[in-house]
């Protein structure tokens, strides 16, 4: 009868404890991030399939404004020349979106929408974790001055989301903004010109090498 006792409360208990011990490991795994509320379900998400950033500090930040970008990741300039594992780095996200002469905040986007727009972010990050101090500073000199280097870097940002399991909400993403009349026509444009598009998001899910092939 005792065992009978205890083996059910064992039973009940159980799931308790490993629900415990799972919210435990996930604290853990995000206390080197500075999340914003608004935006923690989606990022989150985002974060839980780039195991190789669990212990790299990120910071998501809101801006008022970033030029030709709706988020965009850099390493903070005083943990530029540590190891390239102890740097510190950061996603500038733009607070609101510019909707023809309308303004919405970007908390209010669907959560697929940010989990596929912050997929794309982290890829960079990951892409940044290959990279040395100096391979950095040429890296950003290129980036800013070729648009060819440019794409290249985009793309291989969008390839390292696609292989860490975001090929549909990138696609989602992309057709959100692709198709969108209220958003600026400028900006369309670029996402359309520099990154990949929807229609090769699965084929590049199944082949592509983003640390070799751009």
């Amino acid at each position: 009868m005792y065992i009978k006792k205890y083996l059910i409360a064992f039973l009940l208990l159980c799931p308790l404890m490993l629900q415990a011990q799972k919210k435990k490991l996930s604290d853990e795994y995000y206390e080197n991030k500075k999340i914003p509320e608004s935006l923690a379900v989606p990022i989150r998400e985002a974060l839980s399939l780039y195991p190789e950033l669990k212990d790299i500090s990120i910071d998501f930040l809101f801006k008022e404004h970033i030029n030709n970008a709706v988020m965009q990741a850099q390493p903070r300039v005083r943990s530029l020349f540590k190891n390239k594992y102890k740097r510190v780095y950061k996603v500038k996200m733009q607070r609101m979106i510019s909707l023809n002469d309308s303004l919405k905040s970007i908390s209010t986007l669907p959560d697929d929408i940010i989990v596929g727009w912050v997929a794309h972010e982290l890829g960079h990050i990951v892409d940044y974790l290959n990279r040395s101090s100096m391979q950095m500073v040429g890296f950003g000199m290129r980036y800013f001055t070729s648009r060819r280097y440019l794409r290249r870097a985009e793309r291989r940002a969008d390839t390292y989301a696609i292989q860490h399991g975001f090929a549909d909400y990138l696609i989602k993403t992309k057709k959100y903004i692709l198709m969108r009349d209220d958003l600026p026509a400028d900006y369309r444009a670029r996402i359309d010109n520099l990154y990949i598009s929807p229609e090769e998001v699965h084929d590049i899910e199944q082949s592509v090498d983003p640390a070799t092939t751009f």
